[in-house]
């Protein structure tokens, strides 16, 4: 664990939204050479409704990027098949070992969200929680393009931090988004139902879909 620092005025990245994407993203901007400040509103290793598996290419990227170690000694428990039932029938597939990963993993989001964090100041991140985004700063003429943000904490104060590039990895409302006026490419009408259930000492090390008509 890190000791959090307060943000400068100036940065080359700004991400706003410190969960999966944005972490990652600043993590590797940092890892490039960049100054980067990494902000989300809520506060650190807070949970957020989400599905835990992650598939084979997330396991592979947390361990070529030095966190998968992380992720097993928070006890996160390997996941070595995955388990297909439709009806009576079932069909297993063994998870392969190859490109330095033999098992999949799912951890809850207060575990995944802490370590890309902590990954992201291990690497030069300054990252502020608690801390949201009320405005883009804009560049004069004609481009007029978002050259830092406008943040507020808790207390109402505004901070005022200028960047080359500000990315918005502020989930499914994004405020960067709305801010931009940014284009929905595609808007789904699915509807979907999930239930959460967490248990101890369940002998499972696979993955199970059920499948029924």
């Amino acid at each position: 664990m890190f000791a959090f620092k307060q943000p400068e005025t100036q940065y080359d990245v700004v991400v706003v939204g410190a969960r999966v994407a944005g972490a990652a993203t600043a993590m590797l901007f940092a890892r490039q050479g960049r100054r980067v400040l990494l902000v989300d509103r809520t506060r650190y290793g807070s949970d957020t409704l989400s599905t835990h598996a992650l598939m084979r290419g997330a396991v592979v990227q947390l361990h070529k990027w030095g966190l998968l170690a992380d992720v097993i000694a928070s006890g996160t428990p390997p996941v070595r098949q995955t388990e297909f039932h439709y009806g009576e029938d079932v069909v297993r597939i063994e998870v392969p070992s190859r490109d330095g990963v033999d098992a999949l993993y799912a951890p809850r989001r207060t575990v995944l969200d802490s370590l890309l964090v902590d990954g992201a100041i291990g690497s030069g991140v300054d990252v502020v929680h608690g801390l949201g985004l009320v405005e883009l700063i804009r560049s004069r003429g004609s481009d007029a393009r978002v050259s830092g943000v406008v943040l507020q904490d808790s207390s109402g104060r505004l901070i005022r931090v200028e960047a080359r590039l500000v990315v918005g990895a502020d989930g499914r409302h994004s405020t960067v988004a709305r801010l931009v006026g940014a284009e929905a490419y595609r808007k789904a009408r699915n509807a979907t139902g999930v239930v959460y259930g967490y248990w101890s000492g369940l002998e499972l090390d696979s993955y199970q879909w059920f499948y029924q008509r």
